[in-house]
Parts: C-alpha cells; sequence; structure tokens
C-alpha cells in the first residue's frame, strides 16, 4: 500500500487554489483599469454642444392689394336729344313746342305738347255712376289696350302779352303699330264720364290731379241720371299756365301680341307741324 502524504496534498490544494484567486484578481483588476480609463478619457474628451434649432423664419403677412377702381362713366343717353321746336322723332317724356310771334296783331304764343306716361290694360273696371258699381270693360278677342297720357299747355311769359289757342285733342293723334299700313284710332266706346278704377292713381304731368280722359274736364251737374250727374266736356280756348293746361289719357286697342317697341304715337297739329313719339319700357 503506496502510502499518501496528505500534508503535501492540503499543501498543493492550497497553493493552487492561492494560484487561481491571484488569477481572478488580476483579470478584475484589469476590467477595474479599463473602466477607469475609460471614464478619464471620457472626461478629458471635448465636449460636443448640443445643437441649437434654427428659429423658424417669422411669416411676412401680405396684404390684399387694393384694385385700381374703372372711372365712373357719366351715364349713357339711351334717347336721342331734340330740339323741342323742330318736327319730327321724340321719345315718351319729350316736348314738341312752337312758338308764334306777335304778328299782325296776333299775341305771341309759346306752347308745346308732350306724352309722358305709357301703360298697357288686358281689362279695365270702370264706374257706372248711374247704377253705383263697377263693371269690367274687355277689348275685342285677341286684343289688349295700350294707353298714352298727354299734355298740352301754354307757357307763362313775362316779357310780353300771350295768346292763348284752341286744343288738340284725341283726333290729332293716331297710333302706328308695327309699320306704317297699320293705324290705330283712339277708342271712342268708354264713356268720359266713367272714372276707370285701374287710373286712380295716374295723375297728370304736374302731379295734382288724377289725369281725366284727354281733352276733357269732368264736372257734377246734379241732373244728369244716366251718369250719376256728371258730365264730360270739352276743353275750350288753352290759356297761359299749368292750371289751364290739357291734360289726360288716351286708349287704344292693338294685338296682344304687340310690345312696346312696336308702336309709335303720331300727332298732326295742323299749321304748327307734326311730331311722333317711341316708346321705351326699359
Amino acid at each position: 500500500m503506496t502510502d499518501i502524504n496528505y500534508k503535501g496534498v492540503i499543501c498543493a490544494c492550497g497553493i493552487g487554489f492561492l494560484f487561481i484567486i491571484l488569477i481572478v484578481m488580476a483579470v478584475a483588476s484589469t476590467g477595474c483599469l479599463t473602466a477607469t480609463k475609460n471614464a478619464g478619457a471620457a472626461l478629458l474628451a471635448t465636449p460636443v454642444p448640443t445643437p441649437t434649432p434654427t428659429p423658424e423664419p417669422t411669416p411676412i403677412i401680405t396684404l390684399p392689394s387694393t384694385p385700381r377702381q374703372t372711372p365712373v362713366s357719366i351715364p349713357t343717353i339711351k334717347q336721342v336729344p331734340v330740339l323741342p321746336y323742330l318736327p319730327g322723332e321724340r321719345w315718351e317724356g319729350q316736348w314738341f313746342k312752337w312758338f308764334r310771334p306777335d304778328i299782325s296783331g296776333l299775341q305771341d304764343l309759346d306752347a308745346g305738347i308732350i306724352v309722358y306716361r305709357h301703360a298697357w290694360l288686358d281689362q279695365y273696371s270702370w264706374y257706372n255712376n248711374a247704377m253705383g258699381q263697377y263693371y269690367v270693360q274687355k277689348p275685342n278677342k285677341t286684343m289688349r289696350y295700350f294707353i298714352v297720357w298727354v299734355h298740352q299747355e301754354v307757357f307763362e311769359s313775362n316779357e310780353s302779352r300771350m295768346g292763348g289757342f284752341y286744343p288738340f285733342y284725341e283726333d290729332a293723334f293716331v297710333l302706328q303699330v308695327k309699320g306704317v299700313d297699320n293705324l290705330t284710332t283712339a277708342d271712342t266706346i268708354h264713356n268720359p264720364t266713367c272714372r276707370i278704377l285701374e287710373f286712380d292713381n295716374k295723375y297728370d304731368l304736374y302731379n295734382v290731379i288724377t289725369a281725366p280722359p284727354f281733352g276733357y274736364y269732368i264736372k257734377k251737374t246734379g241732373w244728369n241720371m244716366e251718369t250719376g250727374g256728371y258730365v264730360a266736356q270739352r276743353v275750350g280756348l288753352v290759356q297761359p299756365g299749368p292750371g289751364n293746361a290739357v291734360d289726360g289719357y288716351i286708349l287704344y286697342e292693338v294685338p296682344e301680341d304687340t310690345f312696346t317697341e312696336d308702336v309709335i304715337l303720331l300727332g298732326n297739329f295742323g299749321r304748327f307741324g307734326n311730331a311722333y313719339w317711341r316708346f321705351d319700357d326699359s
């Protein structure tokens, strides 16, 4: 039997254990030195500055530019201007005038006629003074009414004597419809003493009274039973001044497909000349 030297074995084991401990300590110290070295290098390294964010540019507010305004034109004249003392074409609202100087004892005469309004009616309501109620009046089949308002006046003058003249009535006017071959005279069916309801708010040229039938003045006599006591009398001599003017409406029957531009009112004023009026709804 071999004798085992236990002391030697124990001693060898102790030496080996110590050797292992030394190796472990060497490795650990190396790691510490490396960490320490890395930490020192980190401390000695040049610091990298944190980049400052570039500020956003302040937006530039662009105000809308005010567009230049187109220069305003003066109103365009739709109707051809006319000299009032010359005969020929006119538009509604334009005068036809005449002047007669003091010759051979005649007084000066400065007068004129104007067509100042027009309207259309498919029918109208007239007041029967005897019966005390309204009735409806319709035109002939396929027809309608065209109405004009006419004013004639002798103008006052402070310079000399001013004479009067016998007025023109509705028979001085004819209505041309769609051509020179179609002339229409005034409607004479309507009794001038009978008030037309649709004309109650149609005043004369100077907005003083409700315009009567042209060439008439209406008055109450108190004895005419057929008209409730009213009579229509013709205006006589026209004297100077607006209060003596002749003013009123004239009715015409025209085809129902007639337009405003289709009609022309022709006026024949004897020795004073002729004139005609056109109409415009614009």
